[in-house]
């Protein structure tokens, strides 16, 4: 199902690239408390943790939420959605993929766009952790590609049981996406993507020293070159194409059989609108669609509940969906 949402702007917030990159540094009055750290060790003796909040004897289902490409469980849009669900006595869990944030101090490793294993072992992790209860998921835009590719393959979870999912602004066609990040806007989203992997590869490369990929001279001048040099041969890729072509999950999409909400904006200067025209989806998928609002930006005027942020509360409403 596709169904267009009546998403509308600030006036003075207008246009993709002040939604995106307002919406980015923006500050909130919505903080989580400090969380519980849980390290969940992967299939291969590394480990990413898991940082809960909220009340341990909520009845209700718990909440998980996944980062995007260089953000960590800190990335603002995750803390704000805590906060909130904190507030309505949700118990939310935030996963630090492998290797972001300080969980670059238990894994040699990376996260990537198809990382399902290290996904399904921390939700694995969390249904045991609350006694087999079945989570509601949200990813956002990397993270949400590792969702739903996670989701075309459940099968091969059987004990995996997820109750509902939502991604927003997926790359589920990452060699499309990689080509708008570096020839949109001048390149300006590409460059501050490669600046936050920079400062993460100087800091990697003190911890593991011996890594021959973390000594990258010279620098990548396009995130397809850092995938190329990096994230693929690192993961075991053979370079940036292998690695576009198994991780996308675009051609997949249509193997969903957990109820998905996708929602996307058309003018996303980073996960172009265009990849999802001709997706085949499955009858458990809905992709609701709004003409403006950026990449995770969705800056409105002000709302009843309290901010601006009308993705916040969006992602809330279909979480919390009976």
């Amino acid at each position: 199902m596709n169904q267009q949402l009546p998403f509308k702007q600030h006036w003075a917030l207008a246009g993709p690239n002040r939604q995106t990159i307002i919406g980015a540094i923006l500050p909130s009055r919505f903080k989580p408390n400090h969380p519980k750290r849980h390290a969940v060790t992967l299939d291969d003796s590394e480990q990413i943790y898991v940082f809960e909040n909220g009340p341990a004897s909520s009845n209700d289902a718990p909440i998980v939420l996944i980062h995007g490409l260089g953000g960590s469980y800190q990335s603002g849009y995750l803390e704000r959605i805590t906060a909130k669900l904190v507030q309505r006595g949700q118990r939310v869990f935030r996963v630090n993929l492998r290797g972001c944030g300080e969980g670059m101090q238990v894994a040699r490793k990376t996260a990537h766009a198809g990382c399902i294993l290290d996904l399904a072992n921390a939700l694995s992790w969390i249904q045991h952790h609350t006694n087999g209860a079945r989570p509601a998921v949200a990813g956002f835009s990397l993270g949400g590609n590792i969702l739903l590719k996670l989701l075309t393959q459940l099968e091969q979870f059987p004990k995996l049981s997820i109750s509902h999912a939502i991604a927003v602004a997926p790359p589920v066609d990452l060699e499309t996406s990689c080509q708008q990040i570096t020839q949109g806007h001048r390149g300006f989203y590409d460059r501050s993507f490669l600046r936050i992997l920079r400062k993460g590869l100087k800091t990697r490369a003190k911890l593991y020293p011996d890594c021959p990929y973390a000594q990258l001279k010279p620098f990548p001048r396009t995130l397809r070159e850092f995938d190329d040099r990096f994230t693929a041969p690192v993961n075991g890729f053979d370079g940036a194409s292998d690695y576009y072509q198994q991780s996308s999950c675009k051609d997949q999409l249509n193997r969903i059989s957990t109820p998905t909400t996708i929602l996307i904006a058309e003018d996303d200067p980073v996960v172009p609108a265009k990849i999802f025209a001709d997706a085949e989806l499955s009858d458990t998928t809905t992709l609701l669609r709004t003409k403006q609002g950026g990449h995770l930006g969705y800056l409105s005027a002000p709302l009843t509940q309290g901010d601006r942020r009308w993705m916040d509360w969006k992602i809330i409403e279909l979480l919390l969906v009976d």
